[in-house]
């Protein structure tokens, strides 16, 4: 996939470490590889997501999702890539009532952040799309915890217009390192090539200019490759 994406003319490619590319099954020779490649290609990683949650109330499963960030964080920094996105975690959908654990959350990002930039990796925090359980979909609250911890962020565009509409497109939070494109008809995160649903993309992307990564988040090839022609002749005609 990094082949095709150098010949194809991207810049760039974002892996999401959730198994086979999970942190702990990368061999030693995969590594190498893809470092080399990172060389022409610039690389970011996402953290795996699934079963991970640092806003559990159990501290074993908040420190196993400490852990699996810490690691992605040290993959980062051995394959060559810029920038580790992830997301907080969820409210359980079974289990006792109580409040969520947001001090302990902080507290664990922070010792993670740290981490990340002795090791030269930018931490990113990513805003949900609006499901049950999820705590940082709605995008004020997503931004004051990003300011709260020190943490810079993530901005997923399909997400951000399932949760609020148009509300989302009037400002980029300065803490915005990475933006995710894809788009939806407003039903569900769908993950659409960029001008096959709502999002209106002529409006926004002048106001992305200073955002440093940009990752296409669509389904198959073919998407990508119509997505990045399509994106390309949209900000020529900006």
């Amino acid at each position: 996939m990094l082949s095709w994406a150098a010949e194809a003319g991207f810049s760039g490619v974002e892996i999401l470490c959730e198994p086979p590319w999970h942190p702990g099954g990368w061999g030693r020779e995969r590594r190498r590889r893809v470092r080399k490649l990172s060389q022409s290609l610039s690389l970011s990683l996402h953290a795996p997501i699934a079963d991970l949650n640092l806003m559990s109330p159990h501290p074993r499963v908040r420190e196993l999702a400490a852990t699996e960030l810490s690691q992605t964080i040290c993959l980062a920094e051995e394959v060559g890539a810029s920038h580790v996105t992830f997301h907080l975690g969820y409210r359980p959908g079974v289990g006792l009532p109580g409040e969520p654990p947001w001090e302990a959350a902080r507290e664990a990002l922070k010792a993670v952040l740290s981490q990340a930039r002795a090791r030269g990796v930018t931490l990113c925090l990513e805003n949900d799309p609006p499901f049950p359980g999820a705590y940082l979909a709605q995008l004020p609250r997503w931004q004051a915890f990003l300011e709260e911890v020190g943490l810079s962020g993530t901005l997923d565009l399909g997400h951000a217009w399932l949760a609020q509409g148009k509300e989302s497109l009037k400002g980029i939070p300065p803490q915005v390192e990475v933006v995710h494109l894809h788009d939806n008809r407003g039903g569900g995160d769908e993950h659409l090539a960029p001008g096959e649903g709502e999002i209106p993309w002529g409006q926004l992307l002048p106001r992305l200019n200073r955002v440093r990564v940009w990752v296409l988040e669509v389904k198959d090839i073919q998407g990508l490759a119509s997505s990045r022609w399509w994106l390309a002749e949209l900000r020529r005609g900006i």
